[in-house]
């Protein structure tokens, strides 16, 4: 299958589409419409922001785009950002055959995306680019299903295009009335503003690196988090990266938990993000002299979150350097641990030496803050 990508250059969707084309076998992309010199099977018509002449398009079998609303409703400009401010958190995602008439194409798929109410700008785009690439791998790889589309049917509406008096904050509401706008609000070219007596104020919004996380010592936990926790170290997928890769009993682990009230230079927490047990992260050996500590960290192993090694790190980094005022935090990593390593690297973790730990080879890492 002939298949290539059509998008506008130096804009939000770029990035991911050099990914997905690398994920369909480097396929070629384009920025312009009228650079395609020869037929295609398939062309990915992604955030282009050019009107295709029809003599363009039925050079191809099929010019899909991918719109975020359940069509013909909601056809026209930024549909997800209209439906956030609507309050809604279960957004369709169509794939259309590209067409003269704004969003009219037959309609080959539906999926939709399902957010937390938390998201702001740079996620909810990230979420939408996922899901439109996740879309147009699904397509190719099951074309058979998916290569005949459907009428749309039912009656449309259309959102306008949103410039920047949309992102206009009224000073008489509340932030919680007016968050999904502050969800939706672009920092740098379209920012949430408010104007007082003549005068006009930028507000600018951004998560806290810990921002929508709970902690929960494991001193404090609650009978059930406490199998829950055991559970997780005793899966398969979180032992095999231990230097204990022994099964732990109920009884160990809760004399574990009752040495841990007493002890000043270890801690252990849960991580929750909006609601959801995300993992574990750990503090041992605290030196409160020197100002140091390794760390250690594993996601819960029965959910498939995503970001949860990045908000895993994200805490251990915040709570260390920012609560306990450290300077320097170790940690000991196996050299096979491909996914912690890249993890551990991407925060600037140095390697600082080498050893042999029951057979294994073992790399120390370690995080210098000034």
């Amino acid at each position: 299958m002939k298949i290539a990508i059509l998008t506008t250059k130096n804009q939000w969707f770029e990035s991911y589409a050099d990914a997905l084309s690398e994920k369909l076998g480097n396929i070629p992309i384009f920025n312009n419409h009228v650079d395609i010199k020869s037929n295609y099977d398939v062309i990915f018509v992604l955030s282009y922001h050019e009107i295709i002449p029809q003599e363009y398009l039925k050079k191809n079998k099929h010019n899909l785009v991918v719109h975020e609303s359940a069509l013909p409703k909601g056809k026209g400009w930024a549909p997800l950002f209209w439906q956030v401010l609507e309050g809604e958190n279960k957004i369709p995602f169509t794939m259309i055959e590209a067409s003269s008439k704004v969003d009219n194409g037959d309609i080959y798929m539906q999926e939709i995306l399902e957010l937390t109410n938390h998201e702001l700008n740079e996620e909810l785009r990230d979420k939408q680019a996922k899901m439109i690439m996740q879309m147009c791998i699904k397509f190719v790889n099951n074309y058979e299903q998916y290569k005949i589309p459907v009428k749309q049917n039912g009656n449309g509406s259309f959102y306008k295009k949103r410039d920047k008096k949309d992102s206009a904050l009224d000073i008489d509401k509340t932030i919680r009335d007016q968050f999904n706008l502050l969800r939706v609000v672009n920092n740098s070219d379209y920012p949430a503003y408010f104007e007082l007596d003549g005068k006009r104020y930028i507000l600018k919004i951004e998560l806290d690196s810990s921002g929508g996380v709970e902690l929960i010592d494991f001193v404090d936990l609650t009978q059930k988090e406490v199998l829950l926790v055991l559970a997780w170290r005793n899966h398969e997928n979180i032992k095999k990266w231990m230097y204990s890769q022994d099964e732990i009993s109920k009884e160990a682990h809760l004399g574990f938990l009752d040495e841990l009230q007493f002890s000043k230079s270890r801690q252990y927490m849960v991580v929750k993000k909006d609601n959801n047990y995300v993992g574990v992260v750990y503090f041992t050996k605290i030196d409160g002299v020197n100002k140091e500590s390794y760390f250690g960290l594993y996601a819960n192993p029965f959910e498939k979150i995503s970001g949860i090694g990045q908000t895993l790190g994200e805490v251990c980094l915040k709570y260390i350097l920012d609560l306990l005022n450290l300077n320097k935090i170790k940690l000991e990593v196996f050299s096979d641990n491909v996914r912690a390593l890249k993890l551990y690297k991407k925060y600037n973790f140095k390697g600082m030496g080498e050893k042999s730990v029951n057979d294994r080879q073992v790399i120390c890492m370690q995080l210098n803050h000034n």
